[in-house]
């Protein structure tokens, strides 16, 4: 979302996208926070976060917070700030920090303010195109997904074309190839819906297994 939006939507137009849209969940919102900018600019996103993370509380669906911010200090404060308000759900957009090499960084800390406050809290990934698998913590994108509509097969977290010598005869015993191999799996793109489907959940399945950690599946 552009920055010039985000200064526009305050408190109460929030609330009324909320209420128009009427979902199931929400988060906290978004804020921009740039490593380049002078440190007063991210320090008053980060204080604009934690108020309307206080603001959201009075929502009657569920709020997932946010760990956000330019500097370790930004996030861990405002993390801090949200498990006191008792939040136990978070997710960290990561696109960003992962292209400038913080992303661990950021984890690391954030997972320290979780283990000490709130032990049994959620930490979601986001904004990545491909798995991103840490202890405690989950990963969603729609990359399974975007893979497939490319023809391209995903086998223990990487991405291959559907004939590649490495992995086109080998057989896959997944709830959705059932023993087919990937060049099996090209011959249902006569069907392209079977095919795309298909495909796409093998895709989620070989994701989700090599995310939790099970070779075996």
């Amino acid at each position: 979302m552009p920055d010039e939006l985000i200064n526009k939507l305050d408190r109460g137009r929030y609330f009324q996208l909320i209420k128009d849209l009427r979902p199931d969940a929400t988060m906290v919102p978004d804020n921009y926070t740039y490593i380049d900018a002078p440190l007063y600019q991210s320090w008053s996103q980060t204080i604009r976060l934690v108020t309307l993370a206080n603001d959201f509380l009075e929502l009657n669906i569920p709020v997932i917070g946010l760990v956000k911010g330019a500097i370790s200090q930004q996030y861990v404060w405002s993390l801090q700030k949200q498990v006191e308000m008792g939040y136990v759900s978070f997710a960290m957009p990561s696109r960003e920090l992962f292209k400038q090499g913080l992303l661990d960084g950021a984890f690391l800390s954030a997972r320290h303010v979780l283990e000490k406050n709130c032990p049994d809290a959620e930490l979601l990934f986001y904004g990545l195109a491909h798995p991103f698998r840490r202890a405690k913590a989950s990963y969603s994108n729609l990359s399974w997904f975007i893979e497939a509509k490319h023809t391209r097969y995903i086998k223990d977290g990487k991405s291959y074309h559907m004939i590649d010598p490495e992995i086109r005869s080998n057989r896959c015993d997944c709830e959705s190839c059932k023993g087919r191999t990937p060049v099996e799996l090209l011959s249902l793109q006569t069907r392209y819906d079977k095919y795309i489907r298909t495909l796409a959940l093998h895709n989620m399945l070989d994701l989700k297994r090599y995310l939790s950690g099970d070779k075996d599946g």
